[in-house]
Formats: structure tokens, sequence, C-alpha cells
């Protein structure tokens, strides 16, 4: 019967992401005759398995853009130039996922008052998962409709108007605060608990509570630049609260074959020598569940230089990562990218590791042997918790000890990647234990330094959201770091006629279309937007900024 309901459920809510905005909003909830608890694994679903951005916004446009990964045969001179079929994000928003949402939020708001009063809980969920979806919308949209969206479904307006970023993260935080009220003040002896239809914490509500909390903080961290008292003040209310506080609270979703889709396979890409280079100065514990080792391992050199492909050498470093910058002269860029490859009985061998595939994708094969592990989503971790309240402390933003958090962020991220590693069921990965985390925290590099503190952090920040690559992108255009002349190096990227090339900071804004029956608040809001000085030359000019990226 599960699954009966599952296949009708998603054949009534499919929408594609080409459709009308309008059209998306007058999807009548009527006709489904499903508890909101019953919609909740289907709503979660909608917002994980968008293959596509995987594919384009991930591994072909911001992972490159900051260096966390480069394609096998090396970044091409327009690297920097091409945002082209972004914004999956966008669709995935104002298609099933958050529509599926509202319907839950819309059925509970609209059951009798004896009711409502059984459903705080899920109806909470609904709502932190919709603040946090249109959050990482806004991040790289800007203006948006969010309050008046998805009205028309239930007879309201079928032209929503926009909110401006700024308007958004106050709506943000209000709403989430009032989740946590909510929570707090619900009879919890009387609610409905979703159980495993709650696909992240199995109805847990004291974790959501906390989830609620933290993501406010995680949220005003990007006002930065914008409006520093406001974080304070968010901050000082959320550090009175309770919080994300261990690795068992981490906001994760763990999920099987929800990336069968081919599209999330990160084949032909491969590691960047910053971050290698990084790694391997430091010991770094993550390394093997990042990296895949290469192929030159002293078996496969043996075979090689039997066959005269190479000179008898010893085993080397097996985690080597390929420039970034496309303009190496071709001598540097064969010995990367073609001489280190030898072609052997139908074999490549080559000198660069790839990325570790199965932690992005579990099914790929490994060995010959197909994946059956799991995928795990991380979102907001007590590893990104605990190294954001780090940077904050450094920066004089909270009462609180820097190093402390710091080394808390460190090892709750190891241990985070140990999860990820396991549960994707990843080959040739080496788990690190305490005395391997001890380790690492006492390299030169990486040991506490008040002096370089706020660098030391955001290097771990960048390093521990290898799998939220928009996070990535983010803390390096709200930091600045890492940078050619931090510890951990990135390159000055050069095309092939010696002109320097700076990493992207948005995607190409929708234009919106006279035929579209909310053109009018859709071009008002985008004029908007383009009053800002470092909105761009338009909204194709993805050098361009959103709010919150000031300068």
């Amino acid at each position: 019967m599960k699954k009966i309901l599952i296949v009708t459920l998603s054949s009534l809510f499919f929408i594609s992401c080409t459709r009308d905005f309008a059209e998306i909003n007058t999807n009548p909830v009527d006709q489904i005759n499903a508890t909101p608890e019953e919609l909740l694994p289907l709503a979660i679903m909608k917002g994980y398995n968008g293959s596509f951005e995987y594919y384009y916004d991930y591994y072909r446009r911001i992972m490159p853009w900051t260096q966390t990964l480069v394609p096998s045969t090396g970044n091409s001179s327009q690297f920097m130039d091409d945002g082209s079929n972004m914004n999956q994000r966008k669709d995935i928003f104002y298609g099933d996922h958050v529509a599926l949402l509202t319907d839950i939020i819309y059925k509970i708001d609209h059951m009798p008052a004896e009711e409502q009063i059984k459903y705080v809980n899920i109806k909470s969920i609904a709502a932190i998962l919709k603040v946090y979806y249109a959050w990482y919308v806004t991040d790289v949209n800007g203006s948006m409709a969010y309050t008046e969206a998805f009205q028309a479904r239930y007879g309201g307006t079928q032209t929503p108007g926009f909110e401006t970023q700024e308007q958004l993260y106050d709506v943000f935080d209000t709403q989430l605060n009032d989740v946590y009220t909510a929570i707090q003040s619900a009879d919890q002896s009387v609610q409905v608990n979703p159980g495993d239809k709650d696909l992240f914490f199995k109805g847990d509500i004291s974790k959501w509570k906390r989830v609620a909390n933290s993501l406010r903080l995680k949220i005003a961290s990007r006002l930065i630049k914008r409006n520093p008292s406001k974080v304070t003040a968010i901050a000082t209310q959320v550090l009175s609260r309770d919080e994300i506080n261990s690795t068992a609270s981490s906001f994760m979703l763990r999920a099987r074959r929800f990336t069968e889709h081919g599209n999330f396979n990160p084949a032909g890409m491969s590691a960047t020598k910053p971050m290698v280079d990084f790694m391997n100065e430091n010991k770094d514990p993550r390394i093997s569940i990042f990296f895949q080792q290469n192929d030159y391992s002293q078996q496969n050199i043996n075979k090689l230089a039997a066959a005269g492909k190479m000179q008898h050498v010893t085993e080397g470093q097996r985690y080597v990562g390929g420039p970034v910058s496309p303009n190496m002269v071709p001598a540097n860029m064969s010995r990367y990218y073609t001489s280190a490859k030898r072609l052997l009985d139908g074999v490549n061998y080559d000198t660069i590791s790839r990325l570790q595939y199965r932690i992005w994708r579990p099914e790929n094969t490994a060995n010959g042997i197909i994946g059956t592990g799991n995928a795990v989503f991380p979102i907001l971790t007590y590893a990104d918790y605990s190294l954001l309240k780090a940077e904050l402390a450094a920066r004089n933003i909270i009462p609180a000890n820097a190093k402390d958090l710091y080394e808390q962020g460190i090892r709750a991220s190891v241990e985070t990647y140990n999860y990820i590693a396991k549960e994707a069921l990843v080959d040739n990965y080496t788990a690190a234990n305490d005395t391997d985390i001890t380790a690492y925290l006492n390299e030169p590099q990486i040991k506490f330094n008040p002096s370089l503190a706020l660098e030391q952090i955001i290097i771990q920040e960048y390093l521990n959201y290898f799998k939220q690559p928009n996070e990535v992108w983010a803390l390096i255009k709200r930091t600045g770091m890492p940078n050619i002349s931090t510890a951990l190096k990135l390159e000055n990227t050069v095309n092939g006629a010696g002109v320097l090339l700076t990493m992207p900071r948005r995607i190409v804004l929708p234009t919106p279309s006279k035929d579209n029956l909310n053109y009018k608040n859709q071009n008002a809001a985008l004029n908007q937007m383009k009053q800002d000085p470092d909105f761009g030359t338009s909204e194709s000019d993805i050098q361009g900024r959103i709010w919150w990226d000031k300068k």
C-alpha cells in the first residue's frame, strides 16, 4: 500500500522545471487525501534527489571555481566564464519540494483546532525545511517570491510579490524563532510522531529544535559584512538556547537510492593540487575519504616497468592533485595530464587522484562491484556549527573560546567523514581514530595559533565543506579565504592569453518574460537589485554580486 501511495503522490505532484511560476502555483491540494506525515518523506526526497544540480552546478561549475575539483583533462580557458545550466535549486524550490512542504503546512493549518495541536512538530519540521531551502535559493538569486508563493494552489494570488534578500533574512529568522518557540510550547504527549517518515531524525523533535535554533546563526553569518550588529543580536539569543551539540544532532540526510541517477556520477573529476598538497603536508586523516589513491602502486609500477612503459621506481606519494590554472605551458600540462597516463592492456594508469566517487554517489562501481551504500547529505553538521562559532569567536562576535571550538570542529569533521565513508561503503579508505585526530591537531600548520586563528579556522571550514559545494563558494565570497597567500594556497588561475581569471560570485539570473503572468513583480524585483552598485553589468554577469555578498 505504501508503494502505491508514493507512486500516486509522485504523479500528482510531478511538475516540470520548465513550467511557468503561476502554473506551478495552481496545482490543487484538494486532490490529495494523504496525511501530513505521509507527505513528509516525499517532500524531503524531492529536495535532495536533484541530479542535475550535481552534474552542472557542483561538478562543472562551483567545485572547479572553488578549486575543490578539477576535470581529469584540466580546466578550459573559459571555465571561470561559464555559468550555463546552473540554478537547478530554483526549479526544485518552486517545484515539488516546497510545494509539498507548503501542502503539509496548509493541511495542518486547516485542521480543527483539536487536531492542529497534535501536528505542531510535523508543521515545524516542514517549516524548517522550507526556510532552509528558500535561504539556499536566495543565496545566489537574491530577491524571490517567498511569503506569497504557492498561495494560488489554495485560491490565493497567482502573482506573488517578491521580497528583497534583506527582507527575506528577517522573515527566515522570525520563522525559525517561531518554530523553536512552538516546539518548546507544544504538548509533546499528544504529538503525532512521523517516525521513519522523518528521514532526518525519525521524529526526534528535540533535534529539530536544535536545528531551528542553530540554523538561525548559520543564516545570520552571511550578514557579517552587511549588518554585524544583527549577527551579534541573533547570536546572543541562539547561544542561550538548545543548539546542535554533537555529531548525533547534526542536520544530515542519510538516504538510500537517492543518487542512482547517472548525473550524480563524478567520474572524470579529480583532486586539485592546492587541496591535496595541504592535506598531504599535514597528514590530514580525511584524505582517503576525499580522494582515491592514484594508480601508481608498487604492483602497477612493476607491471608497467616490465612492459617498458616506465622506469622501475619505488612507489611514491599516492595522493596527487592536478593543477587548476588552465594556462600551464604544454610541458607541464603534459606532465600532469598526458605523460602521467600510461595505457597497458586497455587500462589507463594515471598519476592524478580521482575524487572518492562513492561519497558522492554510493552506487558507483569500484573494483568491479556496484555500490550498495547510503548517500549522506550534510546540511548543518556539528562540525560546521563548531567551526562557524570558532570563526565568530575569533572575530569577537560571540564570547567563546576559539581554540576549543576549532579543535572540536576538526574532531567532529573527521568523525563525520568517517561516518559518510562507512555509510557509502567506500573502498580503500582509512577510518581515523582518536590518535590520528590528535596527531593531526598537533601538526605545525594545524596546531592552533592565536595570531593565525582566523585563517586556520577558515581553512578548516573550507576542507570540512568539501561535500557542501555551495558553502565552500559562500565561504570564499564571505571571507576572501583561502587564497593565494594562505597556508592552503589556492592557485592564481590564468588563461592561455595570460589573463587572470576571477571566481564568479553568482548564477545567471532569470530574465523575466513579458508572457509570464507574474512579469510585473519579477521585473520590479530585478530592477531593484540592479540598483546595487555591485550588481554587475547585467543579470547575466556572473561576476556581479547578490546583496549579502558586499565588497
